[in-house]
């Protein structure tokens, strides 16, 4: 194992970037080359898979922000042991030796994120450094939150990287569990000059609505097919955009403990559904999604810029309805998926995390605080060695 000194003084590292977002439906696995120029930094993906978690730890991983300590401690090593287990299964299907690894980047699995006062994900990184003999960087939000920042959104500062050539106004948008976008001016001559928020859910409310309307025989709306069999109920539609996290004020960042089951129960007692209103749920929840997606357009930037390009990857862009809802409401705004980029839309958040863990090797801050509200710039993460 190279020392961390060692690492930092290599101008090129290969990183295996590891994230398990807010849907919790898997982790995601990319392996890439991190090559530096200074404070830039290019890219180069290698390999990447996504293996999905099964139904049993879907359900552990579901209750933990309700558990007690003991949970949350219990779960801190099971996560961890799961992405060992995970990794080597990745190393077997890619034929990769650990040895070719210079360095682990994990995100962790997000237990709560209160926005601008604390943040914690788990996975203990000792156990993956113990497991490959490579040093881990994690944690990656908490410093940014110290520095007065809301820890979230991260992506931001590889959307730069990745997308900062193309002298566009660009909206680069990623549909998880929750949704963001990072705006990119086409004058940004600096990290500073970019804008980007969480919007509000993704994919969160859509999951739990197919769940439900699959009598928890589906996990996700396979295609919008749950969501293309309902109709979208205009009340229902009208109280979820009345949420105070829609009209909020930037810096925004939010999680599964805004929007998720809680916000779905709420519904259908508040509204006293049934299983036939389910299919319309879910027509409901996804349309949601889109009109959070375009008003904090309209609230933040409308008046300012014009969007020239919009990128999408994630989850929610393989979902048509989705992005047909984002294409009448965007009318005329050109839509691209980053792999039009040679950015594999499905890689882009465990490459985010394999970027920021070279950032923090390199000592460049990895946070934005014109996006997180920090007082200054930090390098983010803790080492494991």
């Amino acid at each position: 194992m190279s020392s961390i000194w060692e690492l930092h003084q290599k101008t090129k590292l290969r990183i295996l970037g590891l994230m398990s977002g807010t849907s919790m439906d898997g982790l995601d696995i990319c392996l890439a080359d991190i090559s530096r120029n200074n404070d830039d930094m290019a890219v180069k993906i290698i390999e990447f898979s996504d293996y999905g978690y099964d139904a049993e730890f879907k359900k552990l991983l579901g209750r933990i922000p309700e558990g007690n300590t003991e949970t949350v401690c219990r779960m801190n090593f099971i996560i961890a042991n799961t992405y060992v287990d995970l990794i080597k299964r990745f190393f077997n299907d890619h034929r990769i030796s650990v040895d070719d690894i210079d360095l682990i980047g994990s995100h962790g699995q997000t237990v709560w994120h209160d926005h601008r006062h604390s943040t914690l994900q788990i996975g203990e990184a000792a156990v993956l450094a113990e497991a490959f003999n490579v040093p881990v960087v994690s944690d990656f939000r908490a410093r940014d939150v110290a520095a007065g920042g809301s820890g979230a959104p991260l992506v931001p500062f590889v959307d730069y990287l990745l997308f900062k050539k193309i002298r566009k106004n660009l909206m680069i948008l990623n549909i998880g569990g929750i949704a963001n976008f990072t705006f990119i001016p086409n004058n940004a001559k600096t990290i500073d000059d970019i804008y980007a928020l969480d919007t509000g859910p993704g994919n969160s409310l859509i999951d739990i609505s197919a769940e439900l309307a699959s009598n928890g025989e589906q996990t996700f709306d396979q295609d919008g097919k749950i969501a293309q069999s309902g109709t979208i109920r205009q009340d229902i539609l009208n109280y979820l955009m009345e949420h105070p996290y829609i009209g909020a004020k930037m810096p925004k960042s939010t999680g599964r403990e805004v929007f998720g089951r809680n916000v779905i129960d709420n519904i259908v007692s508040k509204f006293k559904l049934n299983s036939a209103d389910y299919g319309d749920l879910t027509a409901t929840v996804t349309r949601f999604t889109a009109e959070a997606i375009f008003i904090n357009y309209q609230q933040f930037f409308a008046n300012n810029y014009s969007i020239d390009e919009i990128i999408v990857s994630g989850g929610g862009a393989d979902n048509p309805v989705i992005m047909n809802h984002l294409e009448t409401l965007f009318a005329d705004v050109p839509m691209k998926r980053s792999d039009d980029y040679g950015i594999t839309g499905d890689a882009k958040e465990a490459l985010a995390f394999a970027l920021l863990a070279a950032a923090t090797i390199w000592e460049i801050p990895g946070n934005v605080p014109n996006v997180t509200g920090a007082r200054r710039s930090v390098v983010l993460g803790k080492i494991t060695s």
